[in-house]
């Protein structure tokens, strides 16, 4: 029965430590921003082979060997993001404490070996902070709706209780109707998406590393990770009817929090092949990460005007398991060199294989008997891409104590073109699914500047960085179907968004 006054309610709450993952947390758990010291910014973070900085100790173990003076600093940033849009309180500025470390440098009395140092530093790996926004009008969408989803999932799991949660809530609230033969939905004229993201992934690196004779170096980074990362999500439909007769809207709120702890090893070794040169080459093997997770989730779903009833409220049942994600190997390479003592020109190759990412649960979970996630590691090995990572930079010293720095980085898309949330996978990752929104993004082209002064042991930099990537959102995935009833493309039009960033970096330091 339509009804045209107000309506309802509904509903809850999901409170989980829960799965929440998918292979878009898969991947960004393993992507990294160019973040550290502003001479390493500056220079584009290519200084695997040419070392001398703390930053590098985070991907060229070996780099740290090449210190001869002991070094602390520490790191702070303004970051913007220019085509956000505010929301929840967050604002698309903030600040942000990057890093804070050191190198002990202990010469030993030995013709082979010349130093054993010692290092410490904390960096941000990655900064979660995002902000996203979508408006789209549907009627030139053959009026496509979420719900067509959620009505999609019921069918093929058999009922809504077996869907997602997010069905099993959109049901309760009336937002879908259960047919003789399948269950029916909404359709919308239009819809609103906002996104805040925020938080950050923490490394923790602990180094040592050794030269033999000047001409060999060796190191070792054992890395502990700290991710926390909310986010906070609201999304609108305007409702129609199937005569295309507008009949009011409902509102999903999402709350997530995730955290958790990260672990690898790096082992590394750069050489200096020629004579009289200081020409060096590095090479770096990272140890897949483990990363062992909780998740926890509030979802709300509002509804206002349906067509089969005028209200309901809901308790969705509560969640209760953590997960892991191993994260892809990773090998770089890495060369250097100096000229007239006045110019350091670097270049960085890594790669790393996301399709050999995992996830897998605790023995406290097990409802099939296996601890891996099958289905969503296919799902990753499916859709998930290797990466490319190229860097190069430069630091010209015009004159004494003073340095200029310029870089570029390009690092390929882990996410594939043709990448989607799937939800009608046999995995525990749709156990407590109470959203459908998700975004392939692009590559990333960063360009950086820098420049820096020393004041005796003293020295200070500051470095710019533009970071350009794209990104596709979805804010659901719905077939269109052709006349025999076969899958065509999503009838939810992807909104192609700006997620670009610009970094101001300064850096305080001291040698002895």
């Amino acid at each position: 029965m339509k009804i045209k006054n107000l309506l309802a309610l509904v509903l809850l709450m999901v409170v989980a430590n829960a799965s929440a993952q998918s292979i878009y947390e898969i991947a960004e758990l393993g992507e990294q921003d160019l973040n550290g010291t502003s001479r390493y910014i500056g220079m584009g973070g290519a200084m695997g082979a040419l070392g001398g900085d703390l930053s590098v100790m985070g991907n060229s173990p070996a780099a740290t060997a090449l210190y001869r003076k002991s070094d602390v600093s520490a790191t702070m940033s303004y970051v913007v993001q220019p085509d956000g849009i505010e929301f929840n309180g967050k604002d698309k500025n903030h600040v942000s404490f990057d890093q804070i470390g050191f190198v002990y440098c202990a010469p030993v009395n030995s013709e082979v070996f010349e130093f054993v140092n010692f290092g410490i530093n904390y960096h941000k790996v990655r900064n979660f902070n995002q902000l996203t926004a979508s408006t789209t009008d549907m009627t030139g969408h053959n009026y496509a709706s979420q719900t067509w989803q959620l009505a999609d999932l019921s069918n093929y799991w058999g009922s809504h209780e077996r869907a997602t949660p997010l069905a099993n809530m959109a049901y309760e609230s009336y937002l879908l109707s259960k047919g003789e033969t399948s269950y029916e939905a909404y359709g919308a004229s239009g819809h609103l998406y906002n996104k805040a993201s925020w938080g950050s992934n923490q490394a923790f690196d602990f180094n040592l590393s050794f030269n033999v004779r000047d001409r060999w170096y060796f190191g070792l980074t054992a890395t502990l990770y700290n991710v926390t990362k909310k986010s906070s999500m609201i999304y609108t439909e305007d409702l129609v009817t199937s005569a295309y007769v507008s009949d009011g809207y409902y509102t999903l709120t999402n709350e997530n929090k995730l955290k958790g702890l990260g672990y690898d090893v790096k082992l590394g070794a750069i050489c200096r092949p020629i004579d009289n040169s200081n020409f060096k080459v590095g090479l770096t093997l990272t140890i897949p990460t483990t990363y062992e997770l909780t998740c926890t989730k509030d979802a709300l779903l509002y509804t206002e005007g349906t067509q089969w009833t005028e209200r309901s409220i809901y308790v969705n049942p509560t969640y209760d398991y953590d997960y892991k994600i191993r994260g892809p190997w990773r090998l770089g390479v890495s060369m250097g060199n100096t000229f007239f003592g006045r110019l350091a020109v670097g270049a960085e190759y890594e790669f790393a294989d996301y399709s050999s990412c995992s996830v897998s649960y605790g023995d406290e979970w097990d409802d099939w008997d296996v601890s891996k996630d099958r289905a969503l590691n296919r799902e990753a090995d499916r859709y998930l891409n290797a990466t490319h990572t190229l860097k190069v930079g430069a630091e010209y010293m015009p004159m004494r104590n003073l340095f200029v720095r310029a870089g570029y980085n390009y690092v390929t898309s882990s996410i594939d073109n043709n990448a989607y949330l799937n939800q009608y996978i046999n995995s525990a990752s749709i156990d407590a699914s109470t959203s459908t929104d998700y975004m392939n993004t692009s590559g990333v082209n960063r360009y950086t500047l820098g420049v820096g002064v020393k004041f005796g042991s003293f020295y200070a930099d500051a470095a710019w960085q533009y970071q350009c990537q794209k990104g596709t959102l979805y804010t659901f995935d719905a077939a269109n179907l052709s006349d025999s009833g076969a899958y065509i493309t999503n009838a939810c039009p992807g909104k192609r968004m700006n997620l670009n960033r610009y970094q101001l970096g300064i850096t305080l330091g001291y040698r002895f």
